[in-house]
């Protein structure tokens, strides 16, 4: 059997639709779409934010396989957000 290729594509797109595309092709199991589904629907989840996170894991899937690749639990996510989003950006 033939390894699936991955994808890249040669201008950046958006990532959701890649990210989609992927679970549509079986790159992405159910499991992991469901608790992916779960992080971007918790605590109401910024547009930024959800971008950043399907850039992320398209990039993980392109360098290390789709066998690799493990979804962070909510609470992770939440946690690297804290650290990395400035409090007064998120303060409107």
């Amino acid at each position: 059997m033939k390894p699936q290729a991955s994808f890249r594509p040669a201008r950046p797109l958006a990532p959701m639709p890649i990210l989609f595309a992927r679970y549509v092709a079986g790159q992405i199991d159910d499991p992991f779409w469901d608790q992916f589904m779960q992080v971007l629907d918790a605590n109401e989840t910024p547009p930024a934010e959800r971008l950043a996170l399907a850039a992320f894991l398209n990039d993980a899937f392109f360098d290390l396989g789709p066998d690799t690749v493990k979804m962070p639990q909510a609470k992770e996510i939440n946690e690297l957000w804290a650290e990395v989003v400035m409090p007064s950006a998120t303060a409107h």
